[in-house]
């Protein structure tokens, strides 16, 4: 049964981020499938079939679905792509700021919706690139390790007073890796992990559930 529940929850893990990705992708679709049903657009395609002579009115419906699905498609690409640009204007950055900090303070559902649009905003912006490189070190005390993000491979403010080679590194939270320490250690404490940020990002988020396969 031990090895039934670990087999179970291994493919669970491993199935779920694809199964919320294509739902929310679905649900989307959706919603711009089920404004334009029975709207004038539907309308419009039907009366155009029918002055074409292409069928009767009873064999339009499996045209009317295929192009419905196609337009509801582009009219969803191209929302995405008109509220984008919108949000480089500066009006609707501050309405975009505004709705931002009125859904942040709904109850129960401000806590959703602050993770997931700092790992949103994680993955999305350049971030990332500053990580330099994932390292290991002791912390909080000898023997307990922590995993972070070397941001610069130099200190010389704090070299001029230590005069020992320092690193900046940034230690992230579980599992929001969007908060955290800023810390400054010796480099002889920091080891480097052969991994990538995006897997360590990973790691972090999942708790030390989702670990990077061995090379």
């Amino acid at each position: 049964m031990k090895r039934i529940k670990a087999s179970f929850y291994s493919g669970l893990i491993a199935i779920l981020p694809i199964v919320i990705t294509v739902y929310i992708f679905n649900w989307i679709f959706q919603i711009f499938f089920n404004l334009l049903k029975d709207s004038f657009v539907t309308v419009g395609i039907k009366a155009l079939f029918l002055e074409a002579g292409l069928g009767k009115e009873q064999d339009l419906h499996f045209y009317t679905q295929i192009l419905i699905n196609a337009i509801s498609f582009i009219t969803l690409i191209v929302t995405l792509i008109i509220i984008g640009t919108a949000m480089r204007i500066f009006l609707f950055k501050k309405l975009g700021s505004f709705l931002n900090n009125l859904l942040v303070k709904i109850p129960l559902f401000s806590q959703i919706y602050s993770t997931i649009t700092q790992i949103i905003s994680l993955f999305a912006s350049d971030r990332q690139r500053s990580y330099q490189k994932v390292v290991a070190f002791e912390y909080p005390k000898e023997g307990i390790y922590s995993m972070g993000f070397m941001t610069s491979n130099s200190n010389h403010l704090i070299e001029e007073i230590t005069g020992e080679e320092m690193c900046n590194i940034f230690l992230p939270t579980s599992p929001n890796p969007t908060s955290g320490m800023f810390i400054m250690l010796k480099k002889s404490d920091v080891k480097i992990l052969d991994i990538k940020v995006d897997d360590a990002i990973k790691l972090i988020i999942s708790g030390g559930v989702i670990l990077p396969p061995k090379k």
